[in-house]
């Protein structure tokens, strides 16, 4: 077979061409991938806001914690107050029981006093055991005094502005007296009505308490005594008045 020289090129040419069709689906295929990596790009800056939200709950956490902290700090210090309170009413209530026995024991001897004392049948024993009677019945009287004046009493701690003090003498009267913690008046309950027991002078604005207690020896069967546990002063009570002691 004979080639002419015309041929030559031509068929170079076809050669060509079949080369560069072969190679445009590889250059086709390299500019698919940038499309697909574009569309892939917006997914991952659509989650970026997402990752950025999340530590919003834990900032909430930590307010909540800081509450609660908060509010078990003052559950603390109230149940603090609430024991030193019922701390300082044990206290009182406690003084005011060693004040009662100690009142209580120092009547009964002065009850005991005035039961023992002798009797003597000739007028001047008479006489001197009267005497003696009366010295051991003021000195009943000035202790029962210094023990109140020494106890340690807190002004309003839980009692009401009056109070009432009673005996009974040996024939069975029931002595009953009413007074005012604050002005020291007092009242004696005769006849179904309280009567006022007069004064030398007015007493003042102070805290006040009163005793009373059986006295045999004693004309009216009873002997009571008032102090001021603020200044100390003291009163008995002579007949229907009260005389400073």
């Amino acid at each position: 077979m004979r080639i002419t020289p015309i041929a030559i090129p031509v068929l170079a040419l076809l050669l060509s061409g079949c080369n560069a069709a072969q190679t445009q689906p590889q250059s086709g295929e390299g500019s698919a991938n940038p499309a697909a990596d574009a569309q892939s790009r917006p997914s991952s800056s659509e989650s970026s806001p997402e990752s950025s939200q999340n530590p919003a709950p834990s900032g909430r956490n930590n307010a909540n914690a800081e509450m609660a902290g908060a509010i078990q700090t003052g559950f603390d210090q109230l149940s603090g107050r609430l024991t030193l309170l019922q701390e300082q009413v044990l206290q009182i209530r406690s003084s005011n029981q060693q004040l009662r026995e100690q009142n209580q024991m120092l009547l009964n001897r002065l009850e005991l006093l005035t039961r023992t004392q002798p009797e003597d049948s000739a007028a001047e024993g008479e006489m001197s055991a009267d005497a003696g009677g009366t010295e051991q019945l003021d000195a009943a009287i000035g202790q029962l005094m210094q023990i109140l004046n020494q106890a340690e009493l807190p002004s309003g701690s839980g009692q009401g502005q009056f109070g009432l003090a009673t005996t009974y003498t040996q024939g069975g009267d029931w002595v009953l007296l009413r007074y005012d913690r604050s002005t020291g008046e007092t009242w004696m309950a005769e006849f179904g009505d309280w009567q006022l027991i007069s004064e030398e002078l007015p007493p003042e604005n102070s805290l006040y308490d009163i005793q009373i207690s059986r006295a045999d020896r004693n004309t009216a069967g009873y002997v009571a005594v008032r102090i001021d546990l603020n200044s100390g002063r003291s009163w008995w009570l002579n007949g229907k008045r009260w005389q400073e002691y």
